[in-house]
This record gives C-alpha cells, sequence and structure tokens, in this order.
C-alpha cells in the first residue's frame, strides 16, 4: 500500500515519494468528493492535476479498504469473541459463499503483511446482517459466553486455528527471511560471532531440555506414586534452576569485575 495513513488524522504520506499530504475526511465518508488531499505546505514535490487525481483515487481506495478491514475486526472481535471461525460461519450462513476462518484472518492482517488481503464489501456486509437479525441473538450470545470462557485460558492448537494461525505463521516466514539475510550478508568478521551465538543459543535450549528430562528420569526411579513423581520433578527443576541463576551471577560478576572480583585482592563486597 502506497499510503501511511491513520484515521482521524489530518496527515497522510505517499510512500513512493514520501511526501506529505494534508488530508481532510468530511460529510459521510461514502464518496471520494468526502475527500480533501493536497500536498503539505513544507512538500517540495509537485504534482499536475492529472498526477493529483491518481493520488486521490488511490488514497480513497486505500481509505476504504482500511475501514472494512477496522469494521470487520470491531465485528469479530466483539460480536464473535475473535472467534475467525464463528464468522466465517456467520458469514458462509448470508451469502453461501465459502469463507474459510483463515480468510478472515487474512483479512484482518495489516496491509502492511504479506499475507493481508482486502476485505470485501460483501463479506462486512453479509457480518453485520447476521449481527442485526434478530434470529441470531441467541447464537451470538453463546459465542460471547464461550470467548468470556476462554479469556484466562486456551489451547494454544484452538488459539492458532480460530485466532492466530495466519499472523503466528506470517511471523514465522518473516522471522526466517531475517535471518536469512542476515546469514547471507554476514562479513567473514562478523562471521564467527553470529556463529557462537547461534551455539549459545542451541546449548541453552539443549541444557533446558535436559534438565527436564533429567528430573523426570530421576523421579521415575525414586517416586512411588504420581504425587511424589510430582513433587520430586517440580523441587529437582527448582533446585537446578536456582543453582543456574546463582552460576549466571557469579559468571558475571566475573567477567565485568564486579563484587568480590573488582579489585585484585579478592576482598569480599
Amino acid at each position: 500500500m502506497p499510503w501511511k495513513y491513520v484515521y482521524p488524522s489530518t496527515v497522510a504520506t505517499e510512500t513512493d515519494t514520501n511526501t506529505t499530504f494534508n488530508v481532510k475526511i468530511g460529510g459521510l465518508q461514502s464518496t471520494i468528493d468526502d475527500l480533501e488531499l493536497m500536498p503539505s505546505a513544507s512538500s517540495k514535490q509537485k504534482f499536475d492535476a492529472v498526477t493529483m487525481h491518481k493520488l486521490r483515487a488511490e488514497f480513497w481506495d486505500a481509505f476504504q479498504k482500511e475501514q472494512r478491514r477496522n469494521a470487520m475486526r470491531y465485528l469479530v472481535d466483539n460480536k464473535f469473541g475473535s472467534d475467525t471461525l464463528q464468522a466465517s460461519i456467520a458469514i458462509q450462513d448470508i451469502t453461501k459463499k465459502s469463507v474459510s476462518h483463515r480468510t478472515i484472518q487474512a483479512w484482518l492482517m495489516e496491509p502492511s503483511a504479506r499475507s493481508s488481503r482486502s476485505c470485501p464489501e460483501w463479506a462486512l456486509l453479509a457480518l453485520q446482517a447476521f449481527v442485526d437479525a434478530p434470529a441470531n441473538a441467541n447464537y451470538l450470545k453463546s459465542c460471547e459466553r464461550i470467548a468470556l470462557g476462554t479469556s484466562s485460558y486456551m489451547p494454544y492448537s484452538t488459539a492458532v486455528d480460530v485466532k492466530y494461525g495466519v499472523k503466528y505463521a506470517t511471523n514465522a516466514i518473516d522471522s526466517d527471511e531475517k535471518r536469512q539475510r542476515e546469514w547471507s550478508g554476514a562479513s567473514l568478521t562478523s562471521l564467527p560471532l553470529m556463529i557462537r551465538q547461534f551455539e549459545n543459543k542451541t546449548e541453552r535450549h539443549f541444557e533446558h531440555v535436559d534438565l527436564h528430562v533429567h528430573a523426570m528420569w530421576h523421579a521415575l526411579r525414586e517416586a512411588t506414586d504420581f504425587d511424589d513423581f510430582r513433587r520430586r520433578v517440580l523441587d529437582e527443576i527448582k533446585d537446578k534452576e536456582i543453582g543456574n541463576m546463582m552460576l549466571r551471577k557469579t559468571r558475571q560478576a566475573i567477567e565485568h569485575g564486579t563484587d568480590e572480583f573488582s579489585n585484585d585482592e579478592e576482598l569480599p563486597k
């Protein structure tokens, strides 16, 4: 999207030319005639009438898409407890079109995300029609009750399925590509440090896994029942975590020359 704008701000930026525009949106916000768009007084970029006509059309299109996205997000969050699966069922009930919950999640993604898709007007109208229909009042109340019941805890798989699947997958793709760029662009000077940092991270992960595995293995050999097993596992994990915290503090003191290691005579601090 070539525009950066958050309603109801009076300033927008056209990213292709990095030009700031003054924005005024009045009336019913229903047609482009409700839009006033002018380059800011400080802008050095000049636009002829044809270009301004094109820019107004592009801005209005982006504004309308964002308005629909926000309206869809409001309905999904406030009427369906952020459950995109239930929202997709509602839209399909009205339109008889195949709309998946991942489609709705894509409609709610920010425009800058690769997984973002433009929410069509017919989908928003259908969801609003479903919400407004008196016959669906009990169904919406049940969605609200379910949302309240899962507000404190929701299984990860459920959260992925009905709320965050597209967002999490997009973040994972972006993270992998960022890491790929970092490694591909690494110089011979920075590469050893990057390898060591990666090695440290991997070692910490394995140490964390080993701690839990060993605690369970020791408990399996010694425990007399499940409650004893559970207590032994938790106690050993807590003991190891406390010991590791002490080691980290001691290491930091040695490396940074603080506390007892701040002088050459090994005096206690």
